[in-house]
């Protein structure tokens, strides 16, 4: 029997949340039954990534986060990949790739297109010119697709209210996660009470506002420790307020971890206070390995973080964030219970196993 040709389009060849989901998709897949090809600008980690796991990559140069007119040239060239390879399924990621992938892919005769999206183009910090554009963007595309999976119910209720996409083309399959061992070791009390994030240092995750928040904190208390995984082009910036706010001992920045695991085990709390999410697979980590999460309040973090094992934190309001972090050290019996509950519910809502499924089925 011939295997079926399956190719997943990236943009950057990172190893965010993004590129670890498409991962775990594709590491779930039959090995006979599929012939498995990753498309992404080349040049970083995820690349590696690809080729280590024996799947074949095919680089696209011409591929810009911006919009540029480099973008028809990446859509000349997608053509003619796509011709040349005759896939079975054109399975797409995020905007640009998912906007002239899914036009690419229609025009070449492609028999099932599939696009994730992992948070919309569009937010509330764009001018108002910007988000009409990347909507419009978004409702002509999906005309190109057979199905549009969300990663959170938000964005599909949204995206249907809005006549974005067509009911019967939108599904909603939450990011699964597998349930690690845990080892962690009681530390003793004169240990600093840690609270860890692993982010990428950009504008979506607002860094720069966090790493604010945690000064404010050391300020006001000698117990409280911070460790921020990760790079971006945010980090000379974080790293610099840090440093002229002299706690560079007590918030530390480790840069990129290729495994955060042995990280995710030395923190008392997960924090992430971003603008804007789809799901994010940090907080569905850490939710992993019994940490409470503190959020910002935010479509995607909602879905992730109630009361049963955390706090959302409404957005743009570090004095809010400030006060709800230093008062964690004091809650150890709530906290107890918090995390708890995070390892339950990726049990019951967002585990491997209906991941892989529903993945599964759609491509079936």
């Amino acid at each position: 029997m011939e295997r079926i040709k399956i190719v997943h389009i990236q943009l950057l060849p990172l190893l965010s949340g993004v590129q670890n989901v498409m991962l775990t998709i594709l590491n779930s897949l039959d090995k006979d039954k599929y012939d498995i090809y990753v498309i992404s600008k080349p040049g970083g980690p995820l690349v590696e990534r690809v080729l280590e796991l024996g799947y074949n990559y095919i680089p696209l140069r011409s591929f810009k986060r911006s919009v540029s007119i480099m973008d028809f040239v990446a859509f000349i060239k997608l053509i003619i990949i796509f011709n040349k390879y005759n896939f079975d399924i054109v399975h797409t990621h995020s905007s640009k790739p998912g906007f002239i992938g899914r036009i690419a892919a229609r025009i070449t005769g492609v028999p099932k297109i599939i696009h994730t999206v992992h948070g919309f183009p569009f937010h509330p910090y764009q001018k108002k010119m910007i988000m009409i554009f990347y909507r419009s963007m978004e409702k002509f595309a999906a005309l190109f697709g057979d199905k549009i999976v969300f990663v959170n119910n938000s964005e599909r209720e949204l995206a249907i209210a809005d006549r974005l996409v067509k009911p019967e083309k939108a599904i909603t399959i939450y990011n699964g996660i597998e349930l690690p061992i845990i080892s962690k070791k009681k530390r003793g009390k004169s240990d600093k009470f840690i609270i860890g994030s692993s982010l990428r240092f950009w504008k979506q995750k607002n860094i720069i506002e966090t790493v604010n928040a945690a000064i404010q904190v050391c300020k006001k208390s000698i117990n409280i420790q911070f460790i921020f995984i990760g790079d971006g082009e945010l980090y000379e910036i974080a790293e610099k307020m840090i440093t002229d706010s002299g706690f560079e001992d007590r918030i530390q920045l480790p840069g990129w971890q290729k495994d955060p695991t042995e990280w995710l085990q030395k923190f008392d709390i997960f924090l992430l206070y971003s603008k804007w999410e789809g799901l994010p697979l940090s907080i569905l980590e850490a939710m992993s390995f019994c940490l409470p999460i503190v959020a910002s309040d935010i479509k995607g973090n909602n879905e992730l973080v109630s009361d049963v094992n955390g706090i959302l934190v409404p957005i743009n309001d570090i004095d809010r964030l400030t006060a709800i972090l230093l008062s964690l050290p004091s809650e150890k019996e709530k906290l107890k219970k918090w995390g708890t509950n995070s390892r339950k519910l990726i049990k019951e809502k967002f585990n491997l196993t209906d991941f892989k499924r529903k993945y599964k089925e759609i491509y079936d």
